[in-house]
């Protein structure tokens, strides 16, 4: 880069913003290219398809490009047994990132438009996912500062604009590559942490002491990319006291890591992450781009609502929609009686399932479970005073996740046995993702020997994206194969067909997501499961009114208890970040707009008095009723609970 090339960069910092490209691997593999593909190789075998991901957002409205080198190290190339072709490789793709721009840059002038030509940054990954480093250890160190040595010169000697080191979780490693690349260049570098909770590094820093190490050891920008997400990026920032002095990034994921249909994909939408990206610029990120799941849809966005919002000259917050608020929705007229048909099971069946099970009373009564999700920290005084506050009010059982969203908490199942030496029915989650076959049958003969035999079995989010993004997701077997099995233990034959001298007396859940493209595939999806040998039915949270009547026709003929989801929302930002970043959940425009208060307190009494209608609604179609606890705030669930109890006791009366 020339020097004033370099002071471009610089400059347009200071006065402007700058919009990066979005996920490469996300757009080369939805052009065909095999998830298990190397893609930082394919600038030598297929250098097209790199070249045309550039200039898809080029034409997107970037204005700096990274280069196709986030694993071109030596330790992530030795994956693929391309170790020795760092050079060649990280090459390579600068060559491909130029010609990408020149080509780019001749369609612009044959259409008489005039556009200044893109920085292109080379992009060094953290290595820490590959494998976990020992930064206590000196040669370790070293060997860690050669690996990002052999590819910086790499990038260097090609002729890249500056360096962006990004997806670094440890500050420890972030600043070891800064202050290697310094020692090389006084091109600019971005560099970009990536925690895995807000407010600190994995290794404890907190986040703007962070930024100011990074600054000291050479970093022109520094931010934040890729496992916060849009939320949790903006949160990052917002309580963060940015230094008008200093230059911010903010590089987030499209949205979270999921499964569907077997394939995994990300939440959120092109025009949720525009709306989040103009709210830190608006808070003084000055490098805003894409990360994983993000596309040229999602860039095109961004630069379209900056351009917008830099000629309107708008100072009011342009997250959120501020239109009129609609009338609460309107809950036909019924007389409170139980709909759900009489169950399917056989008489051997029934032998296995506790006559007081919640199976049992939901096939009678409104039945509720409520979830609370097990605490991050070893204190769990709040947890169980929370619960034992629920169980006061009326649920009828606590259900306990299994280390949600990839992020670790306190065991569920020592969770479960405190509750259950209280007198509290623990309904325990079973993910797939964590255990093996071992562990999983070990884990549920402790639960059966604790007197726990509620359980409800899901594949689990995967943990590439969870707070120890290192960790292997195991997966041995689906949810579907899993109730299979504990089907087995029911009849007292264990996994591998030996007999275990008893049987087991598990109540099998099912998870059910009604908010998908083919409702019908997933109906055929729950009923494999049912067949499988599940016993109920648990939704994701239900926002849509009209969903109630249309889940309980489909589920008809499987006569099986169904669960219903219901969530109260705490305020806007909450409903916003559902909506468009978690998994499962979609919520109407019409709640939306509802939710959209002044203050939080108001948003709050909404959400409950949504929650409510929804309750009216979902009564009439079904008996359970599966409350799910929104940041420990037991007392929206505790209130929901008592009003689902007054309900009852006005039917009977």
């Amino acid at each position: 880069m020339s020097k004033e090339r370099r002071t471009q960069f610089l400059e347009q910092l200071k006065t402007d913003y700058i919009i990066g490209d979005g996920a490469m691997a996300t757009l080369l593999h939805q052009s065909g290219v095999p998830a298990r593909t190397c893609f930082e190789a394919l600038v030598l075998n297929q250098p097209e398809l790199v070249q045309e991901a550039h200039m898809a957002y080029l034409s997107a409205g970037a204005t700096l490009i990274q280069t196709n080198t986030f694993s071109g190290h030596r330790m992530g190339l030795g994956r693929y047994g391309l170790e020795d072709r760092v050079w060649e490789i990280n090459h390579s793709a600068v060559k491909a990132a130029r010609q990408a721009i020149q080509l780019h840059q001749d369609h612009l002038q044959i259409n008489n438009v005039t556009h200044s030509e893109a920085f292109v940054f080379g992009t060094i990954g953290s290595t820490a996912d590959i494998k976990v480093p020992n930064f206590n250890s000196q040669g370790a160190r070293m060997s860690l500062k050669f690996l990002f040595e052999e590819q910086l010169t790499a990038l260097l000697e090609a002729s890249v604009d500056g360096l962006l080191l990004e997806t670094f979780s440890d500050l420890t490693e972030l600043q070891l590559a800064v202050e290697t690349a310094r020692q090389f260049t006084n091109l600019p570098i971005i560099a970009n942490l990536s925690p895995e909770a807000i407010g600190v590094t994995r290794d404890g820093f907190p986040i703007d002491e962070a930024f100011s190490i990074l600054e000291d050891a050479g970093a022109d920008v520094v931010g934040l990319n890729c496992r916060l997400g849009l939320s949790g990026i903006l949160r990052s920032y917002e309580s963060l006291e940015l230094n008008p002095h200093s230059h911010y990034a903010a590089v987030p994921n499209g949205g979270l890591l999921h499964m569907v249909d077997g394939e995994y994909s990300y939440t959120g939408n092109a025009n949720y992450f525009a709306k989040i990206g103009l709210q830190l610029v608006q808070k003084g990120v000055k490098f805003i781009g894409g990360c994983c799941g993000t596309t040229p849809d999602h860039i095109r966005a961004l630069a379209k609502q900056l351009k917008d919002f830099s000629h309107s000259k708008a100072t009011a917050e342009p997250t959120l929609s501020h239109v009129s608020i609609q009338k609460p929705i309107q809950v036909r007229s019924r007389t409170l009686e139980p709909k759900m048909p009489t169950d399917k099971w056989d008489q051997e069946s029934l032998n296995v399932i506790p006559q007081q099970s919640l199976v049992q009373k939901a096939k009678h009564e409104p039945t509720i479970i409520v979830e609370l999700d097990p605490p991050k920290v070893l204190d769990v005084t709040k947890y169980i005073n929370a619960a034992e506050k629920l169980h006061q009010a009326g649920a009828d059982a606590i259900t306990i996740a299994d280390n949600s969203l990839g992020t670790v908490r306190v065991s569920n199942m020592a969770i479960a046995s405190q509750l259950k030496n209280r007198g509290i029915e623990p309904l325990v989650h079973i993910a797939c993702r964590d255990r093996n076959l071992i562990g999983q049958q070990s884990h549920l003969m402790g639960l059966h020997v604790l007197g726990i035999h509620h359980i409800l079995l899901v594949t689990g989010d995967p943990s590439r994206f969870g707070d120890l993004p290192g960790a292997t997701s195991v997966y041995d077997m689906s949810s579907t194969d899993l109730s299979k099995m504990v089907k087995k233990l029911n009849h007292g034959v264990a996994f591998s067909g030996q007999p275990l001298k008893q049987s087991a007396t598990f109540v099998i859940g099912t998870s059910f997501n009604p908010h998908v493209r083919n409702f019908n595939k997933a109906i055929d999806r729950l009923k494999r499961k049912l067949d499988a040998g599940a016993d109920y039915v648990m939704t994701q949270p239900i926002f849509d009114i009209q969903l109630f009547e249309k889940l309980a026709r489909a589920v008809e003929p499987f006569n099986v208890p169904v669960f219903v989801g219901i969530m109260p929302l705490t305020s806007s930002r909450n409903a916003q970040f559902l909506h468009n970043e978690v998994p499962g959940i979609q919520i109407p425009d019409s709640i939306l707009e509802r939710m959209d208060k002044d203050s939080n307190k108001e948003a709050a009494l909404e959400g409950l008095s949504i929650s409510e209608t929804l309750i009216n609604e979902a009564l009439n179609y079904f008996n359970g009723i599966y409350l799910v606890t929104p940041f420990l705030r037991y007392d929206l669930t505790s209130h929901l609970t008592r009003y689902i109890h007054g309900l009852k006791k006005t039917v009977k009366g």
